[in-house]
């Protein structure tokens, strides 16, 4: 544990997970059902209590719709480790031949949190990620390496398929109406040595 190995995975794989969703408009449409304005969905990283905080007393850099994305835990893979011998050279780069050791399989839980005024800023936004999401969606990121070549890795996010609805039903006259849905993925990175 002398050696120093932080190579960014961690915040590589979150990158990449924001950016595979981050581009999403949602539309508000007239009575005869004409789109009127085009709005872009806020993705943040931050728990979504921390975003409700700040929506909530007006720090006026949030504006709904906005999604919280948030690392819930981190944990090993058993059922991705291919090889248990200490220091045993079996991650080949069929680019230039060479071997390395055996990067470390974790799993890592992410919360999304979609946070709206608006029922149908809602729905647009599920449909946006859940037919992509089935099974899975694939992201595509860097070894971290000091090999010339670049050997990409696709990693597995899987969608746990499941969104929680919170609608506010104890409201006051002066709270604003918010629907929240909370739904997680589990991203299957690695960490190298």
């Amino acid at each position: 544990m002398k050696n120093y190995t932080y190579n960014f995975e961690i915040k590589d794989l979150l990158t990449q997970f924001v950016a595979a969703f981050d581009d999403t408009v949602v539309k508000r449409y007239d009575r005869s059902g004409n789109p009127k304005q085009e709005v872009e969905v806020r993705y943040v990283f931050a728990p979504k209590q921390r975003v409700m905080y700040d929506i909530v007393n007006k720090a006026q850099n949030l504006t709904l719709p906005v999604v919280a994305v948030d690392v819930t835990s981190i944990s090993y893979d058993d059922e991705r480790v291919f090889n248990k011998i200490n220091n045993f050279h079996n991650y080949l780069n069929e680019i230039d031949n060479t071997t390395g050791r055996m990067p470390v399989p974790i799993n890592i839980e992410v919360s999304m949190s979609i946070i709206c005024r608006y029922m149908q800023d809602m729905e647009q936004i599920v449909t946006n990620f859940a037919p992509y999401s089935n099974p899975y969606i694939i992201i595509a990121w860097k070894e971290p390496s000091t090999r010339t070549e670049t050997v990409e890795i696709r990693t597995e996010v899987l969608w746990n398929k499941n969104i929680t609805m919170n609608n506010p039903t104890d409201t006051s006259f002066s709270d604003k109406f918010r629907v929240v849905a909370d739904t997680s993925f589990t991203i299957k990175g690695w960490l190298f040595r």
